[in-house]
């Protein structure tokens, strides 16, 4: 069995709280797999906006493989490092690697969504304008996607492309898309609040529609145990945390993680929330 050694080398995910973090799960999964094991390991370190700075100081002294970055600081890591990928729209980061010597940041959120669907939905709606909601809007539009994006507050950010919705007028607009993503922390408790206290919206919806929860906890949430009694495709968020993982393992480590071995680990997780 491979063993940790002296060139073994460190990865790990970083933000704060942290220890409810599935990362280290995924990512050590995906190394077993790969028969990774002796020359990588993936934990897991509370790392505050104060501490940040000491932490990527010192993860360059280690020669860390890399990290992933959730909140609060996926905007705060960026000024600290080399370079920032194309994919790390308005500076948000959720990955850092080595490439010669730098280090880059870089954002797997968006494509992970859109490989982790079946297929391109012709028109999605967006519920939310945070950072994820921004990746996964621009995603989607690269992939061929028409998007629209429903906030109670104006976006920070620009649509490039998706249409606005006001917040009240979104449920009214949902019998024009094919697939409906929460992008909101509502449900993340499994207390559902405000418009995630009446579902009724969701009748709106066609019905060869899809509803996607990036919220993955509970299993299902909430959202999703209406969308599954009206007939609707429900699709937990474990699947993009899943996908995005796997993107940010290839940055790290030069490998692809094989659909059979990112589709196991999925199943796991949804039999364990």
């Amino acid at each position: 069995m491979p063993e940790i050694n002296a060139s073994t080398q460190l990865m790990a995910v970083i933000g704060s709280p942290i220890r409810h973090s599935l990362s280290p799960r995924i990512q050590n999964a995906f190394l077993r797999s790969a028969g990774l094991e002796s020359e990588y390991a993936y934990l897991a370190f509370d790392v505050t906006p104060d501490t940040l700075p000491a932490f990527v100081a010192g993860a360059r002294v280690m020669g860390m493989a890399g990290f992933n970055v959730t909140m609060p600081l996926k905007e705060r890591v960026g000024p600290l490092l080399d370079g920032l990928d194309a994919s790390a729209l308005n500076g948000a980061v959720n990955t850092v690697f080595q490439r010669d010597g730098r280090w880059i940041g870089a954002n797997t959120d968006g494509k992970g969504f859109v490989l982790s669907l079946a297929s391109v939905p012709e028109r999605a709606m967006i519920l939310g304008a945070g950072g994820s909601a921004r990746v996964i809007a621009a995603a989607l539009r690269e992939a061929g996607a028409a998007v629209t994006v429903a906030s109670r507050r104006p976006p920070r950010w620009s649509l490039d492309g998706a249409s606005p919705c006001a917040w009240d007028e979104f449920s009214a607009r949902l019998k024009e898309h094919n697939l409906l993503v929460n992008a909101t922390p509502l449900g993340m408790d499994g207390a559902d609040k405000g418009d995630f206290a009446d579902f009724g919206f969701l009748d709106a919806l066609p019905g060869d529609a899809a509803v996607y929860d990036l919220v993955y906890a509970p299993n299902p949430t909430n959202l999703l145990k209406h969308a599954q009694k009206r007939g609707l495709t429900a699709i937990n968020g474990i699947r993009h945390l899943v996908s995005q993982a796997a993107l940010s393992f290839a940055y790290f480590t030069g490998q692809e993680v094989p659909l059979t071995v990112a589709e196991n680990i999925t199943r796991e997780l949804e039999g364990l929330l």
